[in-house]
């Protein structure tokens, strides 16, 4: 997004704020992605590095890119990740680390994004939406993680993932109908529950 782009966004708002959001400016936001959709897209980034200890990864997340331009490039939030000390015991740790394991991870992601999305529409709509607390299962077998299954059978993996959301506020009829769909907005919802075809590209170093 550029100067002129801001400048133009500020020109008249009101002083309504909403969940920590000045309410015109966030949705001339919404009007501006509308009409510049590729300046608005998005990329972001982690980059993960292993560990001497097996399963253990410290991921940084930092510079990402709005419309193809570089941003964040001082960002640096640094998250380790591995497994509870109960599996790791039971697996043959010889020192067992309590971490988060990778799946909670997404699942945490998954969690913030929903609730997110949730208070965006709300803002847009104009929906008192109070709170909203959202809590995910996701039920795994890791017989293929562990070459007891061959990859064909990856879609047995997972059981159903389990997706509760509690929101508070006094809403009408029609504004429950609304918040009901606003979930399936999330951007991680998208990203866990849908199709997206890709091939990992394996490098090697010497």
């Amino acid at each position: 997004m550029t100067t002129e782009n801001r400048k133009e966004m500020t020109a008249e708002r009101t002083d309504e704020i909403d969940h920590g959001v000045d309410v015109d400016a966030h949705r001339e936001f919404i009007d501006w992605l509308a009409e510049h959709p590729r300046e608005g897209r998005l990329e972001f980034r982690a980059t993960g590095v292993t560990e001497p200890t097996a399963n253990r990864t410290t991921t940084t997340i930092g510079d990402w890119a709005l419309g193809g331009e570089a941003m964040g490039e001082e960002r640096e939030h640094t998250l380790e990740f591995g497994l509870p000390p109960e599996l790791e015991d039971a697996m043959g740790y010889l020192e067992p680390t309590d971490r988060y394991e990778a799946i909670e991870g997404a699942l945490a992601g998954l969690t913030a994004c929903i609730n997110g999305t949730i208070a965006y529409n709300a803002i847009r709509d104009g929906i008192d939406v109070a709170d909203v607390t959202t809590t995910v299962r996701a039920p795994v077998d890791l017989r293929m993680l562990f070459g007891i299954h061959e990859i064909d059978r990856a879609d047995e993996m997972y059981g159903e993932l389990e997706i509760d959301v509690e929101v508070t506020g006094d809403l009408t009829p029609e504004e429950r109908t609304l918040v009901r769909e606003y979930p399936k907005r999330s951007p991680v919802y998208t990203l866990v529950t849908l199709e997206h075809p890709n091939r990992p590209r394996v490098e090697f170093a010497a």
